[in-house]
C-alpha cells in the first residue's frame, strides 16, 4: 500500500483514538517544522483529490504507484515541505479531537467548493 495512503488512514485512526481521550488536551508536542494549519488544510484537500484520481485509475495499472509518488512529490515540492514534515504536522493536529475535526471539515469544504465551481463552469458550456 502506498505510504501516503497509509498516512491518511493512520490520520483517521489517530483522530478516532483522540476522540476516545476527550479529557486530554494536546497529547503531542508541537514539532519544530510544523506546517501552518491553513497550508495543511490545502495540502490535505489536494491529497484527497490525488487519492481520488488514483482510485479511479485501473487497478492493474502498472504505473499507478509511480504516478502516486510523482503526484505527491509535485505536491510537496510546490508547498516546499517534506514527507516527514507532513506526517509530523498531521499527527500534531489530529492529536486533539476538535483540531482534527476542524482540519478534516475545512479540507472537505475546499473539495466541495472545487466541485461546485466545476459544476457551475459545466453549466456555462453551450449544449451542442
Amino acid at each position: 500500500m502506498r505510504k501516503t495512503t497509509t498516512i491518511l488512514i493512520l490520520a483517521v485512526a489517530l483522530m478516532i483514538a483522540a476522540a476516545a481521550c476527550k479529557d486530554k488536551k494536546q497529547v503531542m508536542q508541537r514539532p519544530d517544522n510544523l506546517i501552518n494549519r491553513i497550508t495543511l488544510v490545502n495540502i490535505l484537500a489536494e491529497s484527497y483529490l490525488i487519492e481520488s484520481s488514483l482510485h479511479v485509475a485501473a487497478p492493474d495499472s502498472i504505473g499507478k504507484d509511480e504516478l502516486a509518488r510523482q503526484y505527491y512529490k509535485d505536491l510537496f515540492d510546490r508547498y516546499k515541505i517534506t514527507n516527514e514534515q507532513f506526517e509530523s504536522s498531521i499527527a500534531y493536529y489530529i492529536s486533539e479531537e476538535k483540531s482534527a475535526e476542524k482540519l478534516l471539515n475545512d479540507a472537505s469544504a475546499i473539495i466541495i467548493n472545487k466541485r461546485n465551481e466545476l459544476s457551475l463552469s459545466e453549466m456555462d458550456k453551450p449544449i451542442p
